[in-house]
């Protein structure tokens, strides 16, 4: 097939299906920002939590990798066509999904966390998470997703920038003795993030907790240490 510089009819329905989607996702990103998380304003929204739900549950015992369309729309009793409409594939299914976990995550670190209190930050987020463990778990299984971040990515991205503005906050300074911020950020997320990942996976270790909490004591004090 030759290239043509001119939009094709089958451009113009995709750039219309793209600005679809679009407006839908804002608005449920707008519902999960105001905490109306199950809020179902319409036919095309609880079709999409729907399609999510199944996406989910076949994930729990389906590797991504073998998931197709086909197996999604069975689950969800609804057609290819109505799958489109909503998604461009099962990737942006998945990256939807998993921007909508980091959003709750994130306005919960915001709303109910004390940024004193950031040395139990992580029990606190572990807990919280755990409500929805089955799924978190089957999302951090993902990981080989093409250009997309992974999940775990996503939370270790989300654990930097909570670190590095809480400790900015309280040291008004990017480099402390002359090693970055950055640097103990990156070490806080990595810790952070595998802490999460195994407690979820193995349960809460009282142990690992004491420990990891006096490795965050360590690395606060010798920060704000003269």
């Amino acid at each position: 097939m030759l290239y043509s510089p001119f939009p094709t009819y089958y451009d113009n329905v995709l750039f219309r299906w793209k600005r679809v989607t679009i407006t839908a996702k804002m608005l449920h990103y707008n519902q999960i920002l105001q905490g109306k998380l199950f809020v179902m304003t319409d036919k095309f929204e609880i079709t999409n939590q729907e399609i999510q739900q199944a996406f989910l549950m076949l994930i729990g015992s389906t590797k991504f990798s073998k998931l197709t369309i086909n197996q999604i729309c069975s689950a969800a009793n609804i057609s290819r066509i109505t799958f489109y409409r909503h998604y461009a594939d099962k990737f942006d299914l998945l990256e939807t999904i998993n921007n909508a976990k980091i959003v709750i995550l994130k306005n919960y670190i915001q709303c109910r966390l004390d940024e004193q209190d950031i040395s139990n930050t992580l029990l606190r987020m572990t807990k919280f998470l755990k409500q929805d463990a089955a799924n978190i778990e089957s999302l951090f299984k993902i990981t080989k997703i093409g250009n997309q971040n992974s999940l775990e990515h996503k939370i270790k991205e989300l654990l930097y920038d909570e670190f590095s503005n809480f400790m900015f906050k309280e040291l008004q300074a990017n480099v402390i003795k002359g090693i970055p911020v950055s640097y103990f950020a990156e070490l806080y997320a990595a810790n952070a993030t595998i802490f999460i990942k195994y407690s979820l996976e193995s349960g809460t270790n009282p142990q690992l907790i004491t420990s990891l909490n006096k490795i965050q004591k360590f690395v606060f004090d010798f920060l704000k240490s003269k």
